[in-house]
């Protein structure tokens, strides 16, 4: 007889406490780890974004911990590009205090948008990722979770966020990063290096010109020339196609791609 699942407390209502000068406005969503909340902060006279950990999960050191270094890294970092943290509060509950971001995210865009994006757009938020990537690169990051879902895009403007992954480059476990946009290495567990993080770029740009998902690391999927699903420019259609390479050394590097990419934006 299999044991019963856990209760997990509900999530907190609207005007409850978060944190110190903190109020809950709206939960946004829970996964199995993190509760995500709309809140007020009283010092800032604004809305902002706060991550926790579920209240089954705040016991558990290593998803405290990965939560904590996400937040300290945003508070490190700063680019155009990618979400800004405000604070990371420790106590009473650790919560990572987030920019609220507008716009829509891109996976909602590619699934419910009245047409395919065109390509110049499709060029465009390359340019902006890799700008952001390459940022993270040059600091000694690798993010690893590059997907649709991770991704804002305002009026044009792209923005990426969830660093929950990141860590520097070096030796990995398999299947770490999410389901049909993981690399080989990925999948099988490897060095991870600046050219995963090209694999999940070129994953990202494949969605958004396809309106498909590219099943990478998906038992007995691989990637389809994305020219089989949408005529793109060639320029455009050969660097994600490289970008999507099994063998991380004939990916491009992030420069070259944005490269590609910048050609077709402009």
């Amino acid at each position: 007889m299999s044991a019963a699942p856990a209760v997990v407390d509900p999530p907190l209502a609207a005007g409850s406490p978060l944190a110190p000068g903190y109020v809950v406005e709206a939960h946004l969503s829970r996964n199995q780890v993190l509760d995500v909340y709309e809140v007020w902060s009283a010092e800032r006279d604004c809305r902002c974004v706060a991550k926790v950990l579920r209240p089954d999960c705040r016991s558990h050191p290593p998803r405290r911990a990965r939560l904590e270094r996400e937040g300290r890294l945003l508070l490190e970092l700063a680019h155009p590009h990618l979400v800004r943290a405000y604070e990371v509060v420790t106590e009473p509950e650790l919560a990572v205090v987030l920019e609220t971001l507008g716009g829509e995210r891109l996976d909602v865009a590619i699934a419910y948008g009245t047409r395919r994006m065109p390509a110049v757009e499709v060029a465009e938020i390359g340019v902006q990722l890799c700008s952001a990537v390459g940022y993270l690169h040059r600091h000694g990051w690798l993010h690893l979770d590059l997907k649709p879902t991770n991704v804002i895009v305002d009026v044009g403007i792209v923005r990426l966020f969830d660093l929950s992954l990141a860590r520097r480059p070096g030796p990995g476990k398999a299947r770490y990063g999410t389901a049909g946009y993981l690399s080989p290495e990925q999948v099988a567990g490897g060095a991870f290096t600046e050219a995963t993080d090209v694999f999940g770029l070129g994953c990202v740009l494949y969605a958004a010109a396809t309106r498909r998902s590219p099943e990478a690391g998906r038992e007995g999927c691989d990637p389809a020339p994305v020219g089989r699903h949408r005529r793109l420019p060639a320029t455009l259609a050969a660097a994600i196609d490289a970008a999507l390479s099994e063998d991380p050394a004939d990916r491009p590097s992030v420069r070259d791609l944005a490269a590609s990419c910048a050609a077709v934006a402009a």
